[in-house]
């Protein structure tokens, strides 16, 4: 999910030019989230420019529903109520509109071209009246026959762009095929050339075909050795196993008796003798009360608060029987004498630790069956990855002994193929400086080659026409060829030993350099697996702070709303104990009481209540009638936008029709 997020973000940034990172996008509000979703479409070509603090809700969520249907969008499968989606919508919910947001990057050449068909291929929205007229039905069919058009004209575009694009590939597929033809014919010409040389070919050719099956039969041979030897030493582990395992086997039942093994049985037979007889059967019958509650609870009706009220007085009541009961016993129990109490505690402390233990007892087996249970699966993937050898004890230490052997032996020959490697471009950068101080030595470099490359096994005779050729120019150019050498291999000589306590000093230097990179690219690989850790942490302990804070901001205003419920209460309670103390002192018939008018208040209250009533009833009547109406004049207004814009179109195509108004408003459109 985190990936998914960071990949939303570094597109949405490339798209919208913004510079959102995981923190600031995830804690939008659920407005600038539904504007970043219009933004996207309005990107994308599938939505026109929205501000959505400024439009209609409904409108708004009628356009957002409009993108996604452009767009060919499906929601989850686990989101199956429509009208839920929209409300969510609606809302701004990150849990809708990032997966949105993901599937339109992920899927973006789609997205972008389902939006440009949809400006095209969407009918429009015409009330079957309207189609009824005969001015618009020869548009609606002008209308659906440029769209079929459309249809094709693309039709035929892709499917250009796609041949254009097989011939392009079937181009450059040939004209490389041409090159390897050419590059082989080459190659077959030279060693043609070569093998023309060489005296007795048929021979050789058999000889190389032998060799060749021959190294292929021994290279086969090696691999059934390999394979032979891992098998052995396989069953050489498997045999070591079974033998210590045999070997503890016999060791385990070594001092074992039937008494011992009885008394065993016996134990655990009282063990489970007394979890079935009465632990079980407590915690069967604690749960059935609960089961019992709960059913209670669910068949009652809803509780109001005088419910409340009253639940709590009975609660405090029986709190103060039973305080009441608790201290007439201990009076009583302090002024008998009780000779059976030491007894009665400590067989109630007995009972206590012995629930206590068969407590422990049950926890510790349902650990023991987890702990089992993740061993079965940590065996099942390990006998998976490695197969059916799993190593354990002594043979998993003695492996882990030759795997760190061979790492070391890894690690030493690793370096010293690092310090060939540096000889080598120490040598060849020495060659390239003496190049370039002695120009000859180039040319005598090359000609040296080329002598080599001539000596082939049938080429005496070519040396001994050398031989018989004047000797002047030759020997004096071997002469100093030789010179050249002989100089070359002083200047390397005095070079590889300048050369050698360096790289001496900078092979351990180079181990050091290369020890410290793994262990820089392990600690870099810890430390973005701790800061995407932490990132997703904070993520989520943001969202846990928002939701405490609005849960502390909903508990305040209850809080608050409560505490004026009760000034209330109070204040007519004062005014209640006014009265009665004034209607006491005073006489009744004086003044009109509190009671009477809470009774009157209640009354009007009522009164209006019951005319509300009615006039719900009026308007449940009249909804239909309403309704229908307003049906008839959204399709009145809709045929009058129709026919504005055909007319806004006539008059850009220019003259086609005459348009007469009637003296009692009547419009009539004559096509010409």
């Amino acid at each position: 999910m985190t990936e998914d997020l960071k990949l939303t973000v570094v597109e949405l940034n490339k798209l919208l030019e913004t510079d959102y990172n995981l923190i600031t996008f995830d804690s939008l509000s659920p407005e600038s989230l539904l504007q970043v979703l219009v933004d996207v479409f309005h990107a994308f070509g599938a939505l026109d420019k929205l501000d959505v603090r400024e439009a209609d809700p409904e409108e708004t969520n009628a356009l957002v529903m409009e993108a996604l249907r452009k767009v060919q969008y499906r929601p989850a499968e686990d989101i199956d109520d429509p009208g839920a989606f929209r409300r969510g919508m609606v809302r701004g919910e990150k849990r809708l509109i990032h997966p949105i947001l993901w599937w339109m990057f992920e899927h973006r050449e789609r997205v972008k071209k389902a939006a440009y068909l949809a400006r095209f291929l969407i009918p429009l929205d015409l009330p079957p009246e309207a189609l009824a007229m005969p001015e618009l039905g020869s548009l609606w069919a002008q209308y659906q026959e440029t769209m079929n058009g459309f249809k094709e004209a693309h039709r035929a575009y892709e499917q250009s762009v796609h041949e254009g694009t097989q011939t392009r590939e079937l181009r450059n597929d040939i004209s490389a095929i041409e090159t390897e033809i050419e590059n082989v014919k080459k190659r077959i010409e030279r060693t043609q050339s070569r093998l023309d040389k060489v005296p007795q070919q048929e021979l050789l050719l058999e000889a190389a075909n032998a060799l060749r099956i021959e190294k292929e039969r021994q290279k086969e041979l090696l691999q059934q050795i390999d394979e032979q030897r891992q098998d052995l030493s396989r069953a050489s582990l498997v045999h070591d196993r079974l033998q210590k395992e045999l070997h503890n086997a016999k060791q385990s039942v070594q001092g074992a008796t039937p008494r011992n093994l009885m008394d065993g049985l016996v134990e655990e037979t009282q063990v489970l003798e007394f979890m079935v007889q009465q632990k079980l059967p407590q915690e069967l019958q604690q749960r059935q009360s609960e089961v019992q509650t709960l059913q209670e609870v669910i068949d009652e009706p809803n509780i109001t608060r005088a419910d409340l009220q009253e639940l709590q007085q009975r609660i405090d009541e029986l709190t103060r029987d039973i305080q009441r009961m608790v201290e007439g016993r201990m009076a009583d129990h302090s002024t008998q004498s009780d000779t059976l109490g030491p007894f009665r505690q400590q067989a109630a402390m007995v009972a206590r630790n012995k629930e206590a233990a068969a407590e422990q007892l049950d926890q510790t087996t349902k650990e023991l069956r987890e702990v089992e249970r993740q061993l079965q699966d940590r065996q099942r993937q390990l006998q998976d990855t490695v197969g059916e050898v799993i190593l354990r004890g002594e043979e998993l230490k003695q492996f882990v002994s030759t795997l760190r052997a061979k790492s070391n032996v890894y690690k030493q020959q690793r370096a010293e193929l690092a310090a060939v490697k540096a000889e080598v471009s120490d040598l060849t950068q020495t060659l390239e400086n003496l190049k370039s101080q002695d120009p000859s030595l180039s040319g005598a470099l090359s000609q040296l080659a080329a002598d080599e490359d001539g000596t082939v096994p049938g080429g005496k005779e070519d040396s001994a026409s050398r031989a018989e050729s004047p000797t002047g120019g030759g020997a004096r150019g071997m002469t100093e060829l030789a010179r050249l050498v002989d100089g070359l291999q002083r200047a390397v000589g005095a070079a590889r030993e300048r050369v050698t306590p360096l790289s001496q000093q900078l092979r351990p230097l180079r181990e050091r350099v290369i020890e410290l990179k793994d262990e820089m690219d392990s600690k870099k690989q810890t430390y973005d697996a701790l800061i995407a850790t932490l990132n997703a942490e904070s993520a989520t302990m943001q969202s846990k702070i928002t939701e405490t804070e609005r849960a502390i901001h909903k508990l305040e205003q209850e809080w608050q709303e409560l505490q004026l419920e009760h000034e209330r209460s109070q204040l007519l309670l004062e005014k209640a104990n006014e009265e009665l103390s004034a209607a006491s002192a005073a006489g009744s018939g004086e003044r009109v009481s509190l009671k009477e008018t809470l009774s009157q208040q209640i009354l009007e209250q009522e009164a209006s209540l019951k005319r509300l009533t009615e006039e719900k009833a009026n308007l449940q009547a009249s909804k239909t009638d309403r309704a229908q109406q307003l049906q008839m004049w959204t399709d009145l207004r809709k045929l009058f936008e129709v026919k504005i814009r055909c007319l806004n179109e006539s008059k850009q195509r220019g003259p086609g029709g005459t348009l007469s108004v009637s003296r009692g408003g009547a419009e009539t459109f004559t096509l010409q």
